[in-house]
Formats: C-alpha cells, sequence, structure tokens
C-alpha cells in the first residue's frame, strides 16, 4: 500500500471535537480537528479569486490532547499526514466509500500572546467569569499523532 501525504497550512475553522474511545481494552483519546485554508489568485480576466478548503484531520494519543487543550477557533496550524480510503456498509448496508484525513504531525503557529489574546477574547465573548488557566500555546511545537500511541 502507498501512502498519500497530505499538508496543510490554515486556521481552526470549529473547536476541536475530543473523545475518549476503550480499544481492545486500552483508553485511547481521538480528536477530530478541522482546518480551513484560503487558495487566492487572479483569473485570466485579472479578477481576483478565492477558494476556501478545509480538512477534517483525526488525530490520536498526546497529539490529540494537546489539540483539545491549545487550540480554538482560529488557532494557526500547520498539519501534515496521510489520506487513506475506506470501504464499509452503511446502516442500511449499501457500500459506501470514504477519504479520511490522518494527521502524523501538528505544528502549533501562533504566538503565546496570540493564542492568549484569543482565548481572552472567546471567555469574555461568552461571559465566562474568573480567570483562564494558562496554556503553554506557542511557538512552533510538533506533536506526533501516530494512532497506537496511548495518551
Amino acid at each position: 500500500m502507498s501512502l498519500i501525504e497530505v499538508r496543510q497550512i490554515g486556521h481552526v475553522a470549529v473547536m476541536p471535537v475530543i473523545e475518549t474511545l476503550s480499544v481492545n481494552g486500552r483508553t485511547q483519546t481521538k480528536a477530530v480537528v478541522t482546518v480551513i485554508s484560503n487558495a487566492r489568485w487572479k483569473d485570466r480576466e485579472g479578477k481576483a479569486r478565492e477558494k476556501a478548503t478545509a480538512i477534517a484531520w483525526t488525530l490520536w494519543g498526546n497529539a490529540a490532547v494537546n489539540a483539545g487543550r491549545y487550540l480554538a477557533i482560529g488557532s494557526k496550524v500547520a498539519i501534515a499526514g496521510t489520506l487513506e480510503s475506506r470501504r464499509y456498509a452503511n446502516k442500511e448496508g449499501k457500500e459506501v466509500f470514504a477519504f479520511g484525513f490522518t494527521a502524523r504531525s501538528v505544528d502549533y503557529l501562533d504566538s503565546r500572546a496570540d493564542a492568549e489574546t484569543r482565548r481572552n477574547r472567546r471567555a469574555t465573548s461568552s461571559g465566562e467569569q474568573g480567570a483562564t488557566p494558562a496554556r503553554n500555546a506557542g511557538g512552533k511545537s510538533s506533536q506526533s499523532a501516530a494512532p497506537g500511541k496511548g495518551t
């Protein structure tokens, strides 16, 4: 089987969805992070064009835990991983073909100041009271996101 490598630089479009699964008696953390990227160009007539591409990435283990802690809507990230095809039967028994993106590494591209400003703005707009927990969301750290590496 040959792997198809995919890289995306963009912003988190929705809050990451984190869940803890039990696989063969072991707990495993899974996160789904949707990242959106924009491509801009000029067409033949010189008119500015733009196209957005959103990818829902699956992260596992420590990378999933860190995504839940440090990522919020608007966070800038660089994600690298693989594109995998899946085939399964749906509830009606019909065969379904789908693609999934599994992240292998996540680079957090926001500075600490940017991440803290975003968190404070979100806390203020949602009406939260009290201090927000301090988090280290800064500067180009990278997390492995390989499945099977428990939390």
